[in-house]
C-alpha cells in the first residue's frame, strides 16, 4: 500500500513538472515572438519588414504544433489577432503588413488539436494571382483571399458544425473590405465556402460567401447582434447613381440588413431596426441631406469593428488599417460648403422595387 502511494505521488509530481515545463516553454516563446512583432511593426522598409515577417512565421510553426498552444493566454500579441471559436475546436493566428505603396498583405495560421500529442497547423497562403478578388467557389487555404477575422460564429446543419468567419481587409489604396464566409473541417482538410448564404430577399440562390468593399472613408458595421438575433450590416450605396459599381465612392445609407439563421441557411432579411448601446459612439460616413457630397457624424453603435482598442482582432495598429477622420477642421468645412452648392439631392430613402442583395447584384457578379 506505501508503495502504490508513493508510486502515486511521484506521478503527480512528474505530470505537474511536465506541466511547468510546457508553461515555461510556451511563456519564453511569447516573449520571443513579440520581440520579433516589435521589430516588424517598427520597420520602415519593406525588406525589413518581410525579413522579419519570414522569422515570425518560422517562430509560430516551431510553437503552433505544441500542446497549450489553444488555450495559453498570448496577451504580448497586441499586434496579432488570436482569436478562439465559441466551441473550442479552433484558434486563429492572424495579422497584416502594409507596404509602402499602402497595400496589405495577409498571413493566418489555424490550430487545431489533433489526436496526438501534436495539433494539426493549418498556413495559409495569400493568393492574388490564380483566384479571384471575389472568389464564389470552395477555397482551401493554399489559395486564400487574405483578411483579418474578428469573429467567429458557429452554426450546425445536420450533425455537421460550420464556422461563419466574419474577416475585415484594407483591400487597396481607396477602399475596405469586410466579408463573410464559412470554414469547415473534411476530415483532416479544412475548406472555406459554402452555399448557405440567400443571395436576396426571397430568392432562391445561396452563395458560398459575401463581399462588402467600401470607401476607405467611409466606416461600416458587420457584426452578430444578439438583440436582433443575426449578423446585421449597413446597406451600401454609391455616393451617386453615376458611380454604381466603382467601390470607392460606396458608403452606408443609413439602413440596416441582415443574415438570421433559419437552421439550415442564412436567410436575408431586409431594413432591420438597429437598437443602438448608448454607452459606444462612433464616426460614420454618409451622404448629407441637402447634397450629394458625404460628411462624418458622431453616431451611436454597439457593433465590434476590428479597429476599436477593444475588439476581438487585439487592435494592434499594425494589425488592422486605422479607419478615422484624419480630415482638417478646414477640410470638413469645405466638404460641407459643396453639400450646400445646389446639387442634386441624393435619395437616400426612394423605395426600392424589387429585393435588394447584401451589397447589391452588381458586386455580386463584380471581377477585376
Amino acid at each position: 500500500m506505501r508503495l502504490l502511494l508513493c508510486l502515486s505521488i511521484f506521478s503527480s509530481l512528474v505530470v505537474f513538472a511536465k506541466n511547468i515545463e510546457i508553461d515555461s516553454f510556451l511563456v519564453a516563446k511569447e516573449q520571443q515572438v513579440s520581440v520579433i512583432l516589435k521589430n516588424l511593426r517598427d520597420a520602415d522598409e519593406d525588406v525589413a519588414k518581410e525579413m522579419y515577417n519570414i522569422e515570425l512565421q518560422a517562430e509560430l510553426e516551431k510553437l503552433l504544433e505544441y500542446p497549450g498552444v489553444l488555450d495559453y493566454p498570448f496577451n504580448k500579441w497586441t499586434s496579432m489577432s488570436t482569436i478562439k471559436s465559441p466551441d473550442g475546436e479552433f484558434r486563429i493566428f492572424n495579422w497584416n503588413i502594409e507596404s509602402q505603396s499602402l497595400t496589405h498583405s495577409h498571413f493566418c495560421y489555424l490550430v487545431k488539436s489533433g489526436k496526438g500529442k501534436t495539433n494539426y497547423v493549418y498556413k495559409f497562403t495569400e493568393d492574388n494571382i490564380t483566384i479571384p478578388p471575389r472568389p464564389s467557389t470552395t477555397l482551401t487555404p493554399d489559395h486564400w483571399y487574405g483578411a483579418l477575422y474578428y469573429k467567429i460564429i458557429p452554426v450546425h446543419k445536420g450533425n455537421k458544425t460550420f464556422y461563419t468567419m466574419l474577416g475585415y481587409s484594407g483591400e487597396d489604396r481607396s477602399t475596405n473590405q469586410k466579408l463573410i464566409d464559412v470554414f469547415y473541417f473534411k476530415g483532416k482538410g479544412l475548406r472555406m465556402g459554402y452555399p448557405m448564404f440567400q443571395e436576396a430577399k426571397d430568392s432562391k440562390k445561396l452563395v458560398q460567401r459575401v463581399f462588402f468593399q467600401y470607401s476607405e472613408k467611409a466606416v461600416i458595421s458587420v457584426n452578430l447582434n444578439d438583440k436582433i438575433g443575426g449578423i446585421v450590416f449597413d446597406h451600401l450605396v454609391p455616393e451617386q447613381k453615376n458611380l454604381e459599381g466603382m467601390f470607392d465612392f460606396y458608403i452606408p445609407d443609413m439602413t440596416y440588413d441582415c443574415y438570421r439563421w433559419d437552421g439550415g441557411i442564412w436567410q436575408y432579411h431586409e431594413d432591420v431596426i438597429a437598437y443602438n448601446d448608448p454607452n459606444k459612439k462612433i464616426k460614420q460616413w454618409h451622404p448629407t441631406n441637402d447634397g450629394d457630397s458625404s460628411e462624418y457624424d458622431e453616431m451611436k453603435d454597439f457593433w465590434i469593428n476590428p479597429v476599436d482598442p477593444n475588439s476581438p482582432v487585439n487592435s494592434g495598429t499594425d494589425a488592422t488599417a486605422p479607419i478615422e477622420d484624419v480630415r482638417t477642421k478646414k477640410s470638413r468645412k469645405d466638404s460641407r460648403k459643396e453639400a450646400k452648392a445646389g446639387r442634386r439631392k441624393f435619395k437616400l430613402f426612394k423605395k426600392k422595387s424589387k429585393n435588394r442583395s447584401a451589397i447589391g447584384a452588381d458586386q455580386l457578379n463584380f471581377s477585376r
